[in-house]
């Protein structure tokens, strides 16, 4: 026979677990009303870069997309956006922080673009951990760097005229990469992550980018990885070939998606680069 405290602890039990599937089941319209939503929320501070991404959305996947700054998110519950975008280079605001922490932890899909992972987040307290990011010496960052060393980024001097930076495809099969996404001639490339062999990858040479090298994972093998690069810094003849331009990974209840490309309009212009960021945001997760 039970004793009193033992069927009380028992019903206790009983009652959190019905609770956590109550939960579960009032959040999954929610889930099921963002998939089929053509609504997106673009989060700023250089809108201008940022519009021929917006128009490719809209015309290749017919999403309509809320652009606003910082200063102006939206109100209440994020739930009905099928994605959120981040394009913020200097520092993100914690209401901003901490709205896209909680809006992807409850089934949200959030893709960042290039600069929001980059020195302006260094001082943010939940940002990085949330990603599974981690930038070293990012104070120094402006200097040149070598490869595994501290968080470096070049636009090629005065005026940012860009550098050439290869994207390699590194998942052979994946759709956010291969669902019409036109790759060009391979290059030879090695896995800075793994004890791989250097073979042939196909290939997307962007002619004017930013160079962002050595951002460091904090999370293990939790990142899918889907895009590497190359690229040789011109001040100090460093050599980069690290798979870090394209990751994805699970968070709580959602997900969330970096691309690195992106600090000149000229990259969203590419198509390619465009498709897999409309890719990412169709994408079943399946």
């Amino acid at each position: 026979m039970l004793s009193p405290l033992r069927f009380l602890l028992i019903r206790i039990g009983f009652l959190c677990s019905a609770g956590l599937a109550l939960l579960s089941l009032a959040s999954a319209p929610a889930r099921a009303a963002a998939a089929d939503s053509k609504q997106l929320l673009l989060i700023h501070d250089d809108a201008k870069v940022t519009e021929p991404l917006v128009a490719f959305l809209k015309a290749k996947g017919g999403f309509e997309t809320l652009v606003v700054d910082q200063a102006h998110l939206p109100e209440g519950d994020w739930s009905g956006y099928r994605a959120v975008l981040g394009y913020v280079h200097g520092r993100l605001q914690e209401a901003a922080e901490v709205k896209i922490i909680d809006y992807t932890k409850k089934g949200g899909r959030f893709v960042a673009l290039h600069h929001m992972i980059s020195s302006g987040k260094a001082a943010n307290k939940y940002y990085f951990e949330f990603l599974g990011i981690q930038l070293d010496n990012p104070s120094a960052s402006s200097s040149p760097v070598l490869p595994g060393a501290g968080y470096g980024w070049y636009t090629g001097g005065e005026g940012e005229p860009g550098v050439k930076v290869t994207v390699v495809k590194l998942h052979p099969t994946h759709f956010i990469v291969t669902h019409d996404v036109e790759w060009g001639p391979p290059v030879r490339y090695q896995s800075s992550d793994t004890l791989a062999v250097a073979k042939e990858y196909p290939a997307i040479v962007l002619p004017q980018a930013e160079a962002y090298m050595n951002h460091k994972f904090t999370d293990g093998r939790e990142k899918t990885v889907l895009l590497g690069f190359q690229y040789t810094d011109p001040r100090n003849h460093a050599y980069f070939e690290q798979d870090r331009t394209a990751w994805f990974k699970n968070y709580g209840a959602g997900m969330i998606f970096y691309f690195q490309p992106g600090h000149f309009s000229q990259e969203y212009q590419n198509p390619n680069i465009s498709q897999m960021i409309l890719n990412a945001i169709i994408w079943d997760g399946k």
